[in-house]
């Protein structure tokens, strides 16, 4: 499609393509286009503009994934991935727990203090051979009291030790995480690499073959290009396999026609 003459931004095109319905154009003016949704290739390549500025690793290596091409250390990637996912950090509360023990031994201490008093305080009355009733009484009260906080601080302490355990766990899990994403990021650095590789011949082709392009800009090195943002971003475009349609705003292509021919894409010609 060619929608130069109509004088449409390469803005409005890319919201019509990323749009599920109509998108405004201006002047009243509103255009829809009916596609695949744009994919990771399109997000690197999809916009071809004079001031492109284009990641020639990154969109070779969607280019790579959109061909399925299969290059080595995916499956590796694909399991570091499952298992750093499979990760889990469990929430530790140390602290809390080391309070609830501070308190639970407070009581406890007071509690004690309360049963020292109500025996002496019996004993006392013993000696004068006093009415001892009520003394006894309040000393059971204290004793059971005595008992329940007891039983309160070995229940608090273990939690504590249950929480500290588990402050081990964390740590080991976030030791493991943080192994883990470290090997995730090498695998992924050596899986795009080895996507660039994959398809730097044929990029070397497109750029020959896209107008504009000159193959001598084309390194010996898999991501080595000299040449313009928009020749690569072009030339990346005619290697994937692309589903949305691409669109062009820089004036290397006579009609839509000639662009879809030379980049074996969809493509939408507008105006930069």
């Amino acid at each position: 499609m060619d929608c130069r003459e109509l004088a449409v931004s390469v803005r409005a095109v890319v919201a019509a393509v990323r749009a599920t319905g109509p998108a405004a154009v201006g002047d009243g003016r509103a255009l829809r286009v009916d596609c695949e949704p744009p994919g990771s290739v399109f997000e690197h390549v999809g916009v071809v503009r004079s001031d492109a500025s284009v990641d020639v690793r990154a969109a070779l290596a969607a280019a790579a994934r959109s061909l399925d091409v299969d290059v080595e250390g995916v499956e590796a990637l694909e399991a570091a991935r499952e298992e750093l996912a499979a990760v889990e950090v469990p929430e530790v509360d140390v602290s809390g727990a080391r309070e609830r023990v501070a308190e639970a031994r407070a009581a406890a201490e007071a509690v004690t203090a309360d049963v020292a008093a109500a025996r002496g305080a019996v004993q006392a009355r013993e000696d004068l051979d006093a009415d001892v009733d009520a003394g006894r009484e309040r000393l059971r009260a204290a004793v059971a009291d005595a008992s329940e906080r007891e039983t309160e601080l070995v229940a608090a302490e273990q939690a504590l030790a249950r929480e500290r355990e588990r402050a081990r766990e964390a740590r080991d899990a976030r030791e493991r995480r943080l192994s883990l994403a470290d090997r995730v990021g090498r695998l992924e650095r050596e899986v795009r690499a080895n996507r660039v590789a994959a398809t730097w011949s044929a990029f070397r082709d497109a750029v020959a073959a896209v107008p504009g392009g000159d193959v001598d800009d084309v390194g010996a090195e898999p991501g080595s290009f000299a040449g313009a943002d928009a020749t690569a971003a072009l030339a990346a475009v005619r290697v994937a396999d692309v589903t949305a349609p691409v669109v062009v705003g820089v004036d290397r292509f006579d009609d839509a026609e000639t662009a879809h021919r030379v980049l074996d894409a969809p493509v939408v010609l507008a105006v930069d």
